[in-house]
């Protein structure tokens, strides 16, 4: 009885296939449009220039082998773009991640920011969402460009530091990516170019 359980096990799962994942163009978006080896300058209040390479991006689906039994029938997808800064502002958590893992094509992708070790997620369950997502107008002193409702993320408020970090608060616009990002000694670095 066994053996023909397994044989029925293994003929089921070698007939059916996974259905892959895809990310929506409004969730892609979350990536900032960066591409491998941009550098992105920004400038602080106080006259210095700050520097971030754009890493190459990383996308890749897990359950590739279409494991049912113990994965389930969807090929969940994960996305990240990785800003390397010229500064290291916290040894442990250095660079500036986005994540996008999204598990199940009904529901929107978790969004996540590791930026310097300020940490944030929009949903740590699947369709619950737990962070609070706050917009606000940011119109960065470099180039006067003003976003309306550029989406803030703050150290105890939506945000959570890890380490020995610096950095107390960032912007994030879907569009132009990270814009600003402030210290904890009340340096705020904008953004110059991509």
């Amino acid at each position: 009885m066994k053996k023909l359980l397994s044989a029925l096990a293994l003929l089921l799962t070698g007939c059916i296939t996974c259905q892959q994942i895809v990310l929506l163009t409004e969730e892609r978006s979350w990536l900032g449009s960066y591409t491998e080896g941009q550098q992105v300058t920004f400038r602080s209040n106080r006259g210095i220039t700050a520097t971030a390479t754009v890493l190459k991006p990383q996308e890749w689906h897990t359950n590739t082998d279409c494991n049912w039994m113990e994965s389930g029938r969807y090929q969940p997808i994960f996305s990240q773009i990785v800003l390397r800064p010229s500064t290291v502002y916290n040894e442990k958590n250095r660079d500036f991640v986005v994540n996008l893992r999204k598990n199940n094509p009904e529901r929107p992708a978790d969004v996540s920011f590791s930026v310097a070790g300020l940490e944030c997620l929009s949903a740590s369950k699947e369709g619950q969402i737990t962070s609070k997502l706050q917009q606000q107008a940011c119109t960065l002193s470099t180039t006067g460009k003003t976003y309306p409702a550029a989406y803030v993320f703050r150290q105890g408020q939506n945000a959570t530091i890890y380490g020995s970090g610096q950095l107390q608060a960032f912007f994030w616009d879907k569009q132009d990516g990270l814009i600003r990002y402030e210290l904890t000694n009340g340096e705020v670095f904008d953004l110059v170019s991509r």
